[in-house]
């Protein structure tokens, strides 16, 4: 959004809650409107789970002749809202690219938890894990966790918990492959209690330990017979 309108929209933010308090109903009417406005400039999108996601959507909005502000993971902000067309071209694009738009509250909240935790891991530090995920969430996503563990358990038939030892398991696979890291070094960033709980958790997720699996990984290819 260009200077002008993000002025604008900050006085606009400014006076919305005072004047929401007068129990108005012009002022509650502006506010619905907007809400509506923000929403139009606001692109809820799923299964954007890394950097190479956000620029395969800036690009892929660009295309469409969208003029796009900033992407991060799970949104996209635009100055001008998408007409009709753009909007059934993007939504195509974005079927063969494996995205989607994001069009209820409910969709959005459990999108919001899955990039809540690939951003955790897009930023790793140990000290981040010093916090309890139910504790961050609730105030990332603004509802209270048992809503928001109960609703991500119905749509995706799997645990927050789960989800994220899923995550994590994932990155451990990543670190091994690079090979530039120890198990101990793993843990600790991962923030895993001990190197014998990560394995165990690895073994249970893959069916190897870590160390078969880096032998694995490493294996060189054989060349091709000629004939």
């Amino acid at each position: 959004m260009n200077f002008y309108g993000n002025q604008f929209l900050f006085k606009l933010d400014c006076t919305l809650s005072y004047d929401y308090q007068h129990n108005s109903t012009k002022n509650r009417s502006f506010v619905n409107i907007y809400s509506q406005m923000i929403d139009l400039l606001t692109l809820r999108i799923k299964n954007m789970v890394c950097e190479r996601c956000i620029l395969t959507v800036w690009q892929a909005l660009i295309d469409v002749d969208a003029v796009v502000e900033r992407v991060d993971l799970g949104v996209a902000y635009i100055s001008v809202p998408l007409s009709a067309d753009q909007t059934k071209e993007i939504e195509q694009t974005f079927k063969k690219l494996g995205f989607s738009f994001l069009n209820n509250k409910q969709s959005r909240l459990v999108e919001g938890v899955k990039n809540f935790i690939h951003h955790k891991f897009s930023n790793l530090d140990e000290k981040q894990w010093n916090a309890t995920l139910s504790e961050e969430l609730q105030k990332e996503l603004g509802k209270d966790y048992t809503t928001i563990s109960t609703l991500f358990s119905n749509t995706e038939g799997i645990t927050i918990e789960k989800y994220l030892s899923n995550q994590k398991v994932e990155k451990v696979k990543e670190f091994l492959s690079y090979n530039e890291m120890t198990l101990n070094q793993i843990a600790d960033i991962l923030g895993y209690s001990s190197t014998q709980y990560l394995s165990r958790k690895f073994k249970q997720h893959t069916g190897m330990t870590p160390s078969e699996f880096k032998k694995n990984s490493h294996k060189p290819l054989r060349k091709s017979l000629s004939i």
